[in-house]
C-alpha cells in the first residue's frame, strides 16, 4: 500500500503558526451585542471583542438603511442617534476581517414623554446563580412577547465579583437573549465593586459609560420618572449626590404633580431580611423621598417584599438568580415577603400603576394596583407572611465569595496553630 505524501515541515510550521489565529476567530465576541439607556431618538449598543478589531453596525428602520462605524478597539460603545420615537429598528454588528461575523437583533425605540401610560420590567441580584438567572431571563422574555415594554431595569449585583473580568461574562451570557432585544438601566450593585472598589474600571467599562459620569441619573418613560441612586458611596458623606437627589425629586413632583416618581437603589431602604433596612440611605434621603416619591425599590436583600411604613411604599426585588434569603424580623406595614425568584412589571396608565409580580417558571406571584397617595389594593389570594427560604447563617456559612475572601486568612491561622502546636511540643521534649 502506497504511504500517503508527506507535508512538507514549511506547511507544518505555517500551519501551527495560522491555528491560534483561527481559534480566535471563532470567539470574536467576549460578550454579545447589548442594548443600553433606551431614549425615544436614540440607544446605546455596547459589545466587547477579544481583541482589538474595527467593527460596523447597519442599522435599517422606517428610513432605509445606514452604516455606523466603530474603531479598532476591544470594547465597543456605539450611540445609535437620530432615531423615530415609538419604532422598530433592525441591526447587525460585524466585526471586520476575515471571519466578517454578524450579530443580530432588534429593538423597539420609546415613546414621546407627552402620553399618560408606560411599562417597564425590574429584577435584581443575579450573581452567582447563572442557572436560575436564566431562567428568569426566559420567563421575562415570555412576558415581554405578548407585553412589550420600553426598558428593563436590573437593581444591581450583575456580577459576582466586579474586579475579576471573567465574573462578568458568564451573565452576560445569560442576559444576552433579552439585552439583545430590550434596552437595559443599570443600578450600580455592591458587588460590581469587590473587592475594595478594584471593579469599578470594569463596570464603567460594561454600563456605567453609557448613563453618563456619574453611577446616579434620572430617566423617563411618559408618566414614570426613575431616580437611580449609586449607594455604594460613603454615605451620607457623599454630598453632592444626596443634593443632585434631594433637587431632583422635588423639581419633578414640582414640574409633574399627576406622574409616579420611582426611586431606585441597589440598597433596600427598607428591608426585613438579611441586611435589613439600609440606614445611610434612610437617614440622607428618606424625608424627601416620603414627601415626593411614590415607590423606593431595592435589590441587595435576595427575596421579594412589598410594604408601606408611615404612607411610603417600598419594594425589595432580589430574585434575580442569588441564593435566596429568609426573613430577619418583620414591621408594621409589611405587606408581602416571598423568597423565590422573579422578576416585575411596572404599568402605570390614566393615574394607576398596576404591579405584575411573576415567578421564574412564569406563574404569577402576586398582582397589586396603586394610585398616588393611596395604598395598595392587591388581588386576592396574593401571598401575605413568609414562604420558605434560606436562613442568613446557613447562608454565610455556605457562601462561596465568603470563603474564597476568608479562606487565604484560616489557612494561615492553621499553619500558625499548627507551628505553635509543634513549637510547644519540641519544648515539651526538651524539659522531659
Amino acid at each position: 500500500m502506497a504511504c500517503p505524501p508527506r507535508m512538507p515541515a514549511l506547511a507544518v510550521l505555517v500551519l501551527l503558526t495560522l491555528m491560534p489565529a483561527w481559534a480566535r476567530a471563532e470567539a470574536v465576541f467576549r460578550t454579545e451585542p447589548y442594548l443600553l439607556d433606551p431614549q425615544p431618538h436614540s440607544v446605546v449598543l455596547m459589545f466587547e471583542l477579544d481583541a482589538a478589531r474595527a467593527a460596523e453596525v447597519t442599522l435599517t428602520g422606517p428610513e432605509g438603511e445606514r452604516v455606523v462605524p466603530s474603531p479598532a478597539v476591544a470594547h465597543h460603545l456605539l450611540r445609535l442617534e437620530g432615531l423615530l420615537p415609538d419604532t422598530e429598528y433592525a441591526y447587525a454588528v460585524r466585526v471586520l476581517g476575515p471571519d466578517r461575523r454578524d450579530h443580530r437583533g432588534t429593538f423597539h425605540t420609546p415613546r414621546t414623554h407627552d402620553r399618560t401610560d408606560a411599562r417597564i420590567c425590574v429584577y435584581g441580584d443575579s450573581r452567582s446563580g447563572e442557572p436560575e438567572h436564566r431562567k428568569v431571563v426566559a420567563a421575562l422574555r415570555r412576558t415581554l412577547a405578548q407585553h412589550p415594554a420600553e426598558a428593563v431595569v436590573h437593581l444591581g449585583d450583575f456580577a459576582t465579583e466586579g474586579g475579576e473580568l471573567e465574573e462578568w461574562l458568564a451573565p452576560f451570557e445569560s442576559v444576552a437573549p433579552l439585552a439583545r432585544e430590550v434596552p437595559l438601566l443599570f443600578v450600580l450593585g455592591n458587588h460590581e465593586l469587590l473587592p475594595d472598589d478594584t471593579g469599578r474600571p470594569h463596570y464603567e467599562r460594561f454600563f456605567g459609560r453609557a448613563f453618563g459620569e456619574q453611577a446616579y441619573y434620572v430617566r423617563r418613560f411618559g408618566p414614570l420618572h426613575l431616580v437611580v441612586l449609586d449607594t455604594n458611596t460613603d454615605w451620607p458623606d457623599d454630598e453632592a449626590q444626596l443634593t443632585w437627589a434631594r433637587e431632583q425629586l422635588a423639581s419633578l413632583r414640582a414640574a409633574h404633580p399627576d406622574d409616579f416618581i420611582l426611586l431606585l437603589a441597589h440598597h433596600p431602604m427598607f428591608s426585613g431580611s438579611l441586611h435589613e433596612d439600609h440606614m445611610p440611605l434612610r437617614e440622607a434621603l428618606e424625608p424627601a423621598a416620603r414627601e415626593h416619591a411614590d415607590l423606593v425599590f431595592g435589590g441587595h436583600d435576595h427575596t421579594y417584599e412589598r410594604g408601606t411604613v408611615d404612607g411610603l411604599h417600598y419594594i425589595v426585588s432580589g430574585g434575580g438568580g442569588s441564593p435566596l434569603y429568609e426573613i430577619n424580623h418583620r414591621r408594621a406595614g409589611q405587606l408581602a415577603y416571598v423568597p423565590e425568584y422573579h422578576f416585575l412589571c411596572l404599568d402605570a396608565n390614566a393615574g394607576q400603576l398596576t404591579l405584575q409580580v411573576t415567578r421564574m417558571d412564569g406563574s404569577p406571584l402576586e398582582q397589586c394596583t396603586l394610585r398616588r397617595g393611596q395604598p395598595f389594593v392587591c388581588a386576592d389570594g396574593t401571598p401575605r407572611g413568609v414562604i420558605g427560604g434560606e436562613a442568613p447563617w446557613r447562608f454565610w456559612m455556605t457562601s462561596r465569595f465568603l470563603w474564597r475572601r476568608l479562606g487565604p486568612a484560616l489557612a494561615l491561622l492553621a499553619l500558625l496553630i499548627v507551628v505553635a502546636r509543634n513549637a510547644l511540643a519540641r519544648r515539651r521534649d526538651r524539659r522531659e
